[in-house]
């Protein structure tokens, strides 16, 4: 499935990756220039164990590809927003970015597409995108991604569930994402299906619990 990323900070680049080694064909989106230019040559803007193979692997694969163009979005049938929703500096939230992005896709969007928001945003915020991204004809979901700093690899590829937030009846971005992550339910990962609000909160609980190891890793 062809798929794009927008924003490769900490959270876009592992979940691009992750995504061009399940398979999918991904283009990561993001209007840093030096930063872009740098994943193209497989150097990862932080460090995160593991990161360098997982990025190199999916360079090499010709499954991820990164831009600074909107328009190299134009085409994917899923979306993924990684776009930061607070200020580092203050915690305070800050939608600026987030809106931003939506805008530059809106435009490029078709009906079946599904936009999916993988980072931590108040609670109504997917509420608020919905209605104008559904006048595109596509839809919106919720999708958190509970990644551990230091563990965030092993979180990626291998999660313990995933969270679908949809509206209610929205069967067909829950179809969607079933096939985005059909390797990992095939093996056995649970998932769960709720409604936009309960996913944003399960999101913002992650972040303000202290980091839990799984059993593999004690």
């Amino acid at each position: 499935m062809r798929i794009s990323v927008i924003g490769c900070g900490h959270l876009g680049v592992i979940h691009a990756s992750a995504m061009a080694s399940l398979g999918h064909d991904v283009v990561g989106i993001d209007v840093d220039v030096a930063k872009i230019a740098a994943l193209g040559r497989g150097e990862g803007p932080f460090f995160e164990p593991g990161l360098s193979e997982l990025l190199g692997a999916a360079l090499e694969s010709g499954r991820l590809r990164f831009s600074t163009d909107f328009e190299d979005a134009c085409g994917a049938r899923v979306h993924f927003l990684a776009i930061g929703a607070s200020d580092g500096a203050t915690g305070t939230s800050d939608l600026s970015y987030l809106y931003t992005a939506v805008a530059e896709l809106f435009p490029l969007l078709r009906p079946g597409d599904v936009v999916v928001g993988k980072s931590p945003a108040p609670a109504g915020i997917a509420a608020r995108l919905a209605a104008t991204i559904e006048s595109t004809g596509a839809s919106l979901a919720w999708n958190p991604e509970l990644l551990r700093q230091g563990f965030a690899i092993a979180d990626a590829l291998r999660p313990e569930r995933l969270v679908y937030g949809v509206q209610h009846g929205d069967e067909h971005s829950v179809a969607v994402l079933d096939q985005v992550y059909a390797e990992r339910l095939t093996a056995g990962v649970p998932r769960t299906v709720i409604g936009f609000e309960t996913a944003e909160l399960t999101m913002t609980a992650s972040t303000l619990l202290p980091a839990r190891p799984r059993l593999e890793n004690l």
